[in-house]
């Protein structure tokens, strides 16, 4: 799915239960190209695109669910993206060592930071956060979706790509709208 069509259909969600989607203006691509700059790698031409058509969505605006979970993420501005990342390459020292609670999917490099990951939705600040993966273990794949938890910390593998995501959040949120716009 791409990004314009899973807009679509999250907008006739909100619509039918009387929320707005309060997303920002897209990102000049200009923009984008100067983080990729700082990146030193292109970001995955999917979620690029993403912030190209949104630059991100007010805080406390849920843009996107993870498949499984009931938490509703927020849609980071591409400047914000950068700043998690940061936050994490700062605090990734701290976890030199630290064991996850289960064995981490072979698809993800090990360790707590790798210069490869992008944050671009978070929850709780920087409590619970999906990534795309630019540089994944040799059994995973360039541009898949990775996410940080925190209590119990774990970085965990979420989908193969960023349209696969987007696919199997729109089919959480069609199926508990009320949970993903905090109706209950």
């Amino acid at each position: 799915m791409d990004f314009p069509h899973y807009l679509d259909r999250l907008r006739e969600i909100c619509d039918a239960h009387g929320h707005t989607l309060n997303l920002k203006p897209g990102a000049a691509d200009s923009q984008a190209k100067a983080v990729e700059a700082d990146l030193g790698f292109p970001i995955a031409a999917d979620l690029k695109q993403a912030w190209l058509l949104a630059n991100g969505a007010e805080r406390d605006a849920p843009v996107f669910m993870r498949p499984g979970y009931l938490t509703a993420y927020d849609f980071l501005t591409l400047e914000a993206a950068m700043a998690k990342r940061s936050g994490m390459a700062d605090r990734a020292p701290r976890y030199a060592g630290f064991d996850e609670p289960e064995p981490r999917d072979r698809r993800i490099r090990e360790g707590w930071f790798h210069d490869g990951w992008l944050p671009f939705a978070s929850f709780g600040g920087a409590t619970l956060m999906l990534m795309v993966d630019h540089s994944p273990s040799e059994a995973g794949t360039p541009g898949q979706i990775i996410a940080f938890t925190h209590d119990p910390d774990q970085i965990t593998w979420v989908a193969p790509s960023f349209a696969a995501l987007l696919t199997r959040s729109i089919a959480e949120i069609e199926a508990d709208p009320e949970e993903f716009l905090g109706d209950y």
